[in-house]
């Protein structure tokens, strides 16, 4: 005979506390400004295109700007620019001790290492008709601890970054962590892409309410 789950003893797979929604909305709304600052950075302030503008506007009112000069006026943007990327990555350090600590520190059928053993055991002792949709649960858990492996590498990479000025060591490996660094960037802009996509096609297909319950929380059970 194969071994059921009995539904009294389940513990949660899913977790809408308000600490853990704070943290889930705020990172995403960091991440989202992080992004933009580099969309700024790369594309606005990008000095290829924005010196002959400068020089154009400049010739406008009569002033003439050397490339060096107007050179000068886009470095001083792009630092404008870091500096914002920087506080909204000490921001994200922030959320980021607090999701330890919630990890640390919270009910333990609640953190994340215990839903996800959850899921894999619920996978395991399914029986063969429900294989598949337990197989796709612990799929999309895996792709939350693919996200959590993300965000570790780059608040690390980002914070050597900060120091790395500040150490001889650090500044030897600066090009190696910067790129670590941005490469993560892109492979967490990758999941929020199908992080959305999962959460829409799940709102909208069998799992109705799961936005709602992410930004009011799971409405008590009678």
């Amino acid at each position: 005979m194969t071994p059921t789950i009995t539904p009294t003893t389940e513990a949660p797979t899913k977790d809408y506390r308000a600490p853990l929604r704070f943290w889930h909305w705020g990172s995403s709304l960091l991440v989202s400004l992080q992004l933009i600052t580099i969309l700024f950075q790369e594309v606005i302030v990008d000095s290829r295109s924005a010196v002959p503008e400068f020089q154009e506007t400049m010739a406008k009112e009569n002033i003439a700007l050397t490339v060096k000069q107007a050179r000068s006026l886009t470095h001083i943007l792009s630092e404008r620019i870091w500096e914002w990327h920087i506080y909204f990555g000490w921001a994200l350090v922030a959320l980021f001790v607090l999701r330890v600590g919630l990890e640390l520190r919270g009910p333990s059928e609640l953190r994340f290492s215990a839903r996800l053993l959850e899921v894999a055991r619920r996978y395991r002792l399914a029986p063969a008709a429900d294989k598949s949709e337990a197989g796709k649960v612990l799929f999309t858990k895996g792709t939350y601890a693919l996200f959590y492996s993300f965000l570790t590498v780059m608040v690390i990479t980002g914070l050597l970054l900060i120091y790395r000025n500040d150490v001889a060591f650090l500044t030897s490996i600066k090009h190696q962590v910067e790129e670590v660094h941005n490469f993560t960037m892109y492979l967490i802009l990758g999941f929020f892409v199908v992080h959305v996509v999962g959460v829409v096609w799940a709102e909208l297909t069998k799992d109705h309410g799961l936005i709602s319950r992410m930004v009011g929380g799971e409405a008590p059970k009678k």
